[in-house]
């Protein structure tokens, strides 16, 4: 059989460039599509306020700052995932943010005191 048509060699210049052209392109796929952002001022504030929580809790349980038992760890988070998912759905974002700077207004107060009542069944 006769050959149709030859496939050229490519030189080490071309499969480098291609590599390199290649490498770019997953570079820029990868920082527009899978980089995680950086989280927003309210919800660091959130999660401090989860965290202060569940320590809080566990020193009024008398455990200071360590795990306790599965029964008590699993009423703690469900009581602070409670209040801290009611303050999510409830406050407005820069209220939030106020709440982690210890700035909060009357009117947040109150919610935050109707909150933490609505949360506590969570406990028993």
């Amino acid at each position: 059989m006769p050959k149709r048509f030859a496939l050229p060699t490519p030189s080490r210049r071309q499969t480098s460039t291609a590599m390199i052209v290649l490498v770019l392109v997953l570079a820029v796929v990868y920082l527009t599509q899978f980089r995680i952002a950086a989280p927003t001022p309210w919800a660091q504030a959130l999660q401090s306020f989860r965290n202060d929580c569940v320590k809080a809790a566990r020193h009024a349980n008398g455990g200071g700052d360590l795990v306790m038992d599965d029964a008590t760890e699993e009423k703690i988070g469900a009581y602070c995932g409670c209040v801290a998912d009611a303050m999510q759905s409830n406050v407005e974002p820069a209220e939030i943010e106020k709440i982690g700077r210890g700035q909060p207004s009357d009117k947040t107060v109150q919610l935050m005191s109707r909150i933490v009542e609505g949360c506590k069944p969570q406990l028993e």
